[in-house]
């Protein structure tokens, strides 16, 4: 299952939006994307990312969403009474019982009501019944995959991830995306289900620990080990268990692990991880993640599990230059507090984070701290209006931290030019 497209109606900060996403199959985009299966939102705080998200995981779960064990809470705009969410979904093979890549397309629908005067919200799922769907009520099953990670990351302790008392809560379908729903939600560690799948399929664990590896930066390392109970990776050739580990190193292990898990639930042996198809949600891909690891994580990512359908959110320049301006949406703020979706054409794949920063997709006057433009201001209007020294200054203002810094600007004299050799 991919998501071909979206269309958002009174949604929390939406009164209307509509996406046409990327994904491993689709008629390229001109210029084509670098990576077909990879979706980035941008925008400032409270621009809508998370709720894209959202609306993306609602609609694609019509089916389940009603009898999920999910509550909505606020979703609907205010001064509406009711908000609807809308996608043409691409169906795999792999969704309707087919060993060919097939797909197929079909609309879905999500609506989500709140009278006036009151709080308390509910979901209705419009839909006719047809026999492609049927694999949707099977749990243990790749079909129609879906699986998504708030901002919050919170992975479970060992002792406390119990799946069994969590499918009493929330349907199983549902309890993959619920984080990004559900602040409280917590991942499942690898310590809950790698061991077993070591000892009972050790063909699947390798695939799995190989996937990893290959999504690590190269200071890290995983072999599966166990010591003392903990899984363990070796980090700078010292060997740490995950709860050691840094906060940006676990967040990442934390909602891969949960992936990963969610991808081998019901898989059948003939597959292999990396050929499951569907969609993946993940908020804030750059969470906690060096500039050096944000230049790769989604490359990354996109080359591991190609037929996966990713929608990432970001606030990192760094990210988003790794993709091209197909691959990425743009949330921005409209009159009268909604707030919209736009596509860009301008070039972004390669430019350099103050270049991205100061253009279109981030639109930042300047990257410099404010106290120091406001100097560079003063320093400005001083030199127009005649003070030599105060130019001097903004002229080392400006070239601090270049090659030619302050000092050398200073010591800099014009050449004598050489008088002509006499004949």
């Amino acid at each position: 299952m991919y998501v071909k497209s979206l269309r958002i109606q009174n949604l929390k900060c939406f009164r209307e939006a509509s996406l046409e996403l990327q994904f491993r199959g689709r008629m390229p985009a001109s210029p084509s994307p670098a990576l077909a299966n990879v979706n980035l939102l941008l925008g400032d705080n409270g621009t809508g990312k998370t709720t894209v998200l959202k609306a993306i995981a609602l609609a694609a779960l019509s089916r389940v969403m009603e009898r999920s064990g999910y509550t909505p809470y606020w979703l609907v705009r205010r001064g509406a009474t009711a908000a609807d969410v809308q996608a043409t979904l691409v169906l795999h093979g792999q969704d309707v019982g087919s060993k060919t890549e097939e797909l197929r397309e079909t609309s879905v629908r999500t609506r989500i009501f709140r009278p006036s005067l009151s709080s308390a919200e509910w979901i209705s799922s419009p839909f006719r019944t047809s026999p492609i769907w049927e694999r949707m009520y099977e749990e243990r099953s790749p079909a129609f995959f879906l699986a998504g990670y708030g901002a919050t990351r919170r992975v479970a302790g060992s002792q406390e991830f119990d799946r069994a008392s969590l499918r009493k809560l929330r349907a199983a379908r549902y309890q993959r995306v619920a984080s990004i729903f559900e602040d409280h939600v917590a991942l499942a560690p690898l310590n809950a289900w790698l061991p077993r799948l070591l000892r009972n399929q050790s063909a699947r664990a390798r695939e799995a620990v190989t996937l990893i590896n290959r999504l690590l930066p190269g200071a890290t390392r995983f072999r599966g080990e166990i010591e003392n109970g903990e899984i363990v990776f070796s980090h700078r050739g010292v060997n740490v268990p995950v709860a050691a580990l840094s906060d940006g190193y676990r967040a990442f292990v934390g909602w891969l692990s949960d992936l990963l898990l969610n991808l081998c639930t019901g898989l059948p042996s003939h597959m292999r991880i990396r050929d499951v198809a569907g969609v993946v949600l993940v908020d804030e891909i750059d969470l906690h993640l060096h500039p050096s690891w944000q230049r790769e994580v989604i490359p990354k990512i996109a080359a591991a599990l190609p037929t996966l359908q990713f929608i990432f959110s970001s606030h990192s320049s760094i990210v988003a230059g790794t993709l091209m301006a197909s691959n990425i949406f743009r949330m921005e703020p409209a009159p009268r507090g909604a707030a919209t979706v736009s596509t860009l054409t301008a070039g972004i794949h390669g430019l350099n984070a103050d270049q991205i920063l100061t253009g279109p997709y981030f639109g930042l006057p300047s990257t410099r701290a404010e106290g120091h433009l406001h100097r560079l201001r003063s320093l400005a209007a001083r030199a127009a209006a005649g003070d030599r020294s105060a130019g001097i200054s903004f002229l080392d203002s400006l070239a601090s931290g270049s090659e030619a810094g302050p000092a050398k600007i200073r010591r800099a004299r014009p050449r004598k030019r050489s008088k002509p050799a006499s004949r």
